[in-house]
């Protein structure tokens, strides 16, 4: 215990903010309480205070302190912050915007403030969103960083932040969505646990309620089925109140000769992503057993693997005898506008599955663009991909060496994972009639994992090569 002696006040709350550093919450709120003890206590400690119950997760208290420093200094920043975050804690989530609003208008390069904002007109589809966050991550810092690491909220939060960062990963809400629907919960609520929980904590409040409701039907059972209503309601609530529910299930189950009651299950089988494309696939059609699931380059995916570059920084061309440079670069020209404008139609016809068409405009594409201009590989990448997606092994294997020849330039890629697993899931599939692939495979897909080491799909894949090689 720190002695009370001169100095008392800024010891109790240098102390308290330490308590509260270190994670030490209960301890803080004390030493903050004794601080509002001591003569000359400033007036704003309760912002002090709101803070740790909002790490608390204690938001309708925190919000009370923030409130009443406020009533003192309506532009106090830390307040208005604070204030905010336990809205949002609260599922008020338009009053929380307001509030950030207010504390932009005070100081317009907070990080925190842009990035909480961004993330809540994401939500409410405000055609806003992008540039708050363009301006959250132009004020960002390590700083920033370490404050918004003190507080979560819940999946739908983390969703928003995912679409504004442009993740590829999807958090399945629409999952856990359906099942908090099953435990007989309204959508409203469900809305509120999906913004404010956190994914451990999700997790427990789901076994919670996926027990009560449970009960719940247990309850309904043995009134509706059983005890068939023909007591008075005030008999029936006297019986659970005598006869535990448990004893009520066992001289029923004793009764009947059998249990008419659901098995207790306190698993929540709901993945945190979703599951679409290669996942989903490999997932219908795995086991423990790790069999080779055949035809996972169907799921290769289109992506422009080069950034653009001039040709001097890609590639030095070595001119004919006697071919003038500006002849060549106006004909290079010209032909490169009419591969780019065929290329463009080809990525335009694979998003409405007008494969034949996208084909046609690929060969085009191929046979104008200039070899040593980057969006040669670009082109040749999205025929080989399209190739890949077709059962027939000849499209793959053509495929393959396209590979090959686009693989010279991987130092550039930029999306280097996209080639590397396309090339592995080709590998795999021309496995199963030219096992010396299986090799290639296992290399591209080590290799993929090195960059996604969480991918349990791309796992799956590789331990089915291990296995088969073993036999």
């Amino acid at each position: 215990m720190i002695k009370v002696r001169g100095g008392v006040l800024s010891k109790l709350i240098e102390y308290a903010r330490k308590l509260e550093s270190e994670g030490k919450y209960d301890e803080a709120l004390s030493y903050f309480e004794m601080a509002m003890d001591e003569k000359g206590c400033p007036f704003d400690i309760r912002k002090d205070i709101g803070q740790v119950l909002n790490k608390k997760r204690e938001f309708e208290e925190a919000l009370s302190c923030f409130d009443l420093v406020l009533s003192m200094d309506d532009n106090h920043l830390e307040s208005l912050f604070g204030r905010a975050i336990s809205l949002m804690g609260l599922n008020r989530w338009v009053d929380a915007y307001n509030t950030f609003g207010r504390a932009i208008g005070v100081d317009g390069e907070n990080a925190n403030y842009w990035y909480y904002v961004s993330i809540i007109a994401k939500e409410y589809n405000n055609e806003h969103a992008r540039k708050y966050f363009e301006n959250f991550k132009k004020f960002d810092s390590a700083e920033f960083l370490k404050i918004r690491q003190q507080y979560k909220f819940g999946l739908i939060f983390n969703q928003r932040e995912n679409e504004l960062y442009r993740s590829k990963k999807t958090l399945n809400i629409d999952g856990f969505r359906r099942e908090l629907k099953s435990y007989g919960l309204d959508d409203d609520y469900i809305t509120m646990i999906l913004r404010t929980v956190p994914y451990d904590e999700l997790l427990e409040e789901m076994r919670y309620l996926k027990e009560f409701h449970r009960e719940d039907i247990e309850r309904n059972i043995i009134i509706n089925e059983f005890l068939k209503l023909n007591i008075g309601e005030n008999e029936i609530i006297n019986m659970f109140e005598l006869e535990s529910i448990e004893n009520l299930k066992k001289s029923i189950i004793s009764m009947v000769g059998y249990d008419p009651f659901p098995k207790k299950d306190d698993k929540i089988n709901v993945p945190l992503y979703r599951n679409y494309g290669l996942s989903k696939f490999i997932d219908e059609y795995s086991n423990d057993s790790y069999r080779r699931v055949w035809g996972v380059s169907g799921f290769n995916r289109f992506a422009e693997i080069l950034k653009p570059m001039g040709r001097r920084n890609f590639t030095h061309r070595k001119l004919n005898y006697g071919q003038p440079d500006s002849s060549y670069y106006s004909n290079s020209m010209n032909n490169l506008k009419f591969a780019n404008t065929h290329f463009n139609q080809a990525k335009k016809a694979i998003a409405e599955k007008n494969y034949q068409y996208a084909f046609g405009c690929l060969d085009i594409a191929l046979k104008n663009c200039p070899s040593d201009y980057y969006n040669f590989y670009n082109i040749k990448f999205y025929y080989a991909t399209l190739l890949s997606k077709f059962k027939a092994t000849d499209n793959k294997v053509l495929a393959y060496a396209y590979y090959d020849e686009i693989e010279s330039k991987m130092a550039y890629f930029k999306n280097k994972d996209i080639y590397i697993l396309n090339k592995a899931n080709l590998a795999y599939d021309l496995s199963f009639s030219y096992p010396k692939l299986i090799s290639d495979s296992i290399r591209y897909y080590e290799d993929y994992l090195k960059i996604h080491p969480d991918d349990e799909s791309v796992q799956y894949l590789l331990n089915s090569q291990y296995v088969y090689r073993l036999k």
